[in-house]
């Protein structure tokens, strides 16, 4: 088989892995993943995001490629078990604008595919039990929407891509990118320099860093935001 180029990934969360099992299905043979934690673990939004999936976007390629994301994760399984909880998606609206621009995602949705539906305020509440139907006028469901196990997902694309040959190596940070007459040639690393013809970040919200390390500067600002977790709810069971 023909060598393809060397590649190295910085980055083994969801981005990386993905990108990794992307390119192996494309015939992509000369693959390495860095990143700076253990790869039973990956740190970033992989780990810590609550990983919502709402397909539905202004943009055909975005929306589609939402809609890819859900159905390979899908197929992402082990023991019967996928890596997506499909538990739908369910967007109220509080004014009337706001209604309104749900109709609009609605219009949205249909052209790229994606099946919804406006529903009314009792619908909602029929739907999610713990609304208050006094505050909203509506809303839109989309049954395909859901949860992603995004940590999960990882280790199963490792799996997959490490018996195609894709090679990983965690706990190590990139502390440098070899360049020669303009091009990378490699990525160094406290344990020496690997040899690379192709080098892609996909450090998260470290990758304003990654950048740095080039003089490029990466226009990443992140932020932290807040969920809640909370013993089972007695309205939501079933």
């Amino acid at each position: 088989m023909e060598s393809s180029p060397r590649i190295v990934i910085i980055g083994a969360g969801i981005v990386g892995t993905n990108l990794a099992d992307e390119l192996v299905t494309r015939g992509w043979n000369n693959i390495t993943v860095l990143d700076q934690g253990p790869l039973t673990m990956p740190g970033g939004s992989t780990s810590h995001a609550p990983g919502l999936v709402f397909q539905t976007n202004p943009s055909k390629s975005m929306a589609l490629f939402a809609k890819y994301t859900v159905e390979k994760l899908l197929s992402l399984t082990e023991d019967g078990v996928s890596c997506f909880n499909q538990v739908g998606g369910l967007e109220v609206a509080t004014t009337e604008t706001r209604l309104a621009d749900l109709k609009r995602k609605l219009g949205y949705a249909q052209s790229w595919g994606i099946e919804g539906r406006i529903l009314s305020r009792d619908e909602c509440k029929e739907l999610y039990p713990l609304l208050n139907e006094e505050d909203i006028l509506g809303g839109l469901h989309v049954p395909s929407d859901g949860l992603a196990s995004a940590a999960r997902a990882v280790q199963l694309l490792i799996k997959r891509t490490e018996a195609a040959g894709v090679k990983y190596i965690g706990n190590t940070a990139v502390t440098g990118i070899e360049q020669e007459n303009r091009r990378v040639t490699g990525v160094r690393t406290p344990d020496g320099v690997i040899d690379a013809d192709i080098v892609v970040s996909c450090a998260g919200f470290w990758g304003a860093k990654v950048g740095e390390l080039i003089g490029m500067k990466v226009p990443l600002l992140p932020l932290a935001h807040q969920y809640v977790k909370t013993t089972p709810v007695p309205a939501q069971q079933g």
